[in-house]
């Protein structure tokens, strides 16, 4: 099944994802591990999480898998030695793993919900892959829930074309919102879910965002579609990342968005 990653590898992407830790990413599983766990991370990405998940269930096996053999290149290249020692890396994807029922003690899975054409069945073969009373951990973003403060046109106009390019491909910017029915449907009884917040609130994690932002929509995979889509032009583009640099300029700008965590387990 293939799926279309919004987002693409664009350095700049893969950069900012591996500053993802187990502390700032997955501390809600956190208390549901110990060490020998075989654990499994699906849309690894770079692997800064995969990696610490590795030291925590020590000396157990984890591995990360992701559809894309660049970055999964870049998170061996990352890891350095500790991929010698209980920490692996390799391309697969979750609708056709190569693994066997019950391989796993422990799954975890960070914003990629949001990007699957078939989030259900990726969750059942989640499950699948578990043992008896395995753990899963899923964490994704709810888009409807983001503020931000001063709006523009330019703001405005890039969240309304990266929700129209997300639904072009398939996916559900909105997954946070699903989590708990799609985790039903997939099999899993009573699931444990919270919330956490992502905020910037002052000047320099505004600007660091506007920057993020700016750079995504001129040079990342979300450029690349809008273009091929003719959801905007070169020019467009370019407004709406001054549009994002003005704002994190602001001396009141504020920017929020909550992510959905969800820990079921296989019964």
């Amino acid at each position: 099944m293939s799926e279309t990653y919004q987002l693409g590898h664009h350095p700049s992407v893969v950069a900012r994802h591996a500053r993802r830790t187990v502390e700032n990413a997955a501390a809600f599983l956190l208390p549901f591990l110990k060490p020998g766990m075989r654990l499994l991370d699906v849309g690894c990405g770079p692997g800064s999480i995969t990696a610490g998940f590795a030291q925590r269930v020590a000396p157990g096996k984890t591995i990360g898998i992701d559809p894309s053999a660049e970055v999964i290149a870049t998170a061996r290249s990352l890891a350095g030695e500790a991929t010698a020692r209980n920490l692996s890396f390799e391309v697969g994807s979750i609708y056709e793993p190569r693994f066997a029922p019950g391989t796993f003690d422990a799954i975890f899975t960070h914003q990629v919900m949001q990007h699957l054409r078939r989030p259900v069945d990726a969750l059942r073969q989640m499950r699948e892959l578990l043992a008896p009373g395995g753990v899963l951990g899923v964490r994704v973003v709810d888009w409807g829930s983001a503020i931000f403060y001063p709006e523009s046109e330019g703001v405005r106009r890039y969240v309304a074309f990266q929700f129209e390019l997300a639904r072009r491909n398939g996916g559900e910017p909105n997954a946070g919102r699903y989590l708990r029915r799609w985790l039903r449907e997939a099999g899993f009884g009573e699931t444990r879910l919270t919330t956490s917040t992502e905020s910037d609130a002052d000047t320099q994690a505004t600007r660091d965002r506007a920057e993020m932002f700016a750079d995504r929509v001129l040079r990342s995979g979300l450029a690349e579609r809008a273009l091929e889509c003719g959801l905007a032009t070169r020019s467009d583009l370019e407004n709406i990342a001054a549009a994002w640099r003005a704002w994190g300029c602001d001396p009141d700008a504020f920017f929020c968005f909550s992510h959905i965590e969800a820990v079921a387990r296989k019964r």
